[in-house]
């Protein structure tokens, strides 16, 4: 699906949304799973071009639905892996790697509790698949400010909170802005991503305040469609809703999106948000 002159939805591939950045060098945004590189590339050759063609592969977070294909398209294409530097370790071997982990924070024992219980109709649910955690190392850390040469520019924002390396690219021309996990679109609503630590909910809010004064006629996100009307009077409409609120006030407005999301997780294909 392309979005705009240059920037396509790939939609084989599971996990997270992955776009791909079809200049003269080529970009890809995120990942998704592990498993996906044979499809990423699949997509660049139905454009036309050479995986060689890849140049960058830019994960927004560590977190492994955005990240797990990094290494073996990187292992595919010879593109370099690029992350924020706050998303890194020192590997044994004295290189960098990107962290690993999923959604990062344990839930409260009353939440596990209950989802257990809920998970399948008032069934118990039952156990999540083994998830893989590869190495990936980063070839290229970056930082606020910085610009990565594709399609007239990808300017880098760092924007932690849901992990202290998230980052929110922005494309100039065409104006494209890819929110990551910051931001996730339930199609009937844009929405944070649940998360159990006050602090970092409040970090966040900071972060997307900080995208108010921006201009976007696409948005992407790590999960959930495109959106392409009222970009930015959404995203801002989003902040002047409050997030720092007690945990339990969250999670239980949410409740319903929260067993949609668990439910589709265990599915093949793109992991969409609360819809």
């Amino acid at each position: 699906m392309e979005l705009a002159p240059g920037v396509h939805r790939l939609e084989n591939v599971n996990g997270s949304n992955v776009v791909l950045l079809a200049d003269e060098q080529m970009a890809v945004v995120d990942t998704g799973i592990a498993g996906n590189g044979e499809a990423i590339v699949q997509e660049i050759r139905k454009l036309g071009r050479s995986p060689s063609d890849l140049r960058w592969i830019i994960v927004t977070h560590f977190h492994f639905d955005h990240s797990g294909s990094a290494a073996e398209l990187h292992e595919l294409t010879g593109a370099r892996i690029v992350a924020h530097s706050e998303e890194t370790v020192a590997g044994q071997d004295g290189t960098l790697q990107l962290r690993k982990g999923n959604e990062g924070e344990s839930p409260p024992s009353w939440y596990r509790w209950a989802l257990r219980l809920t998970g399948g109709g008032g069934r118990p649910a039952r156990p999540q698949t083994q998830v893989t955690f590869p190495d990936t190392p980063v070839h290229e850390t970056i930082e606020h400010g910085d610009v990565v040469p594709c399609l007239g520019g990808l300017r880098i924002l760092h924007s932690p909170g849901h992990t202290p390396g998230s980052i929110c690219p922005i494309l100039t021309s065409p104006r494209v802005l890819f929110l990551g996990d910051s931001v996730l679109n339930n199609i009937d609503r844009l929405s944070r991503p649940l998360m159990w630590d006050r602090s970092k909910r409040r970090e966040l809010d900071a972060s997307l305040h900080s995208l108010r004064e921006l201009d976007a006629d696409v948005a992407c996100f790590g999960h959930g469609p495109p959106l392409t009307d009222d970009v930015m009077t959404r995203v801002r409409g989003l902040t002047d809703r409050p997030y720092d609120l007690p945990t339990w006030r969250i999670a239980l407005k949410n409740w319903g999106t929260l067993r949609r999301w668990r439910a589709r997780t265990r599915r093949p294909g793109h992991w969409g948000a609360g819809s």
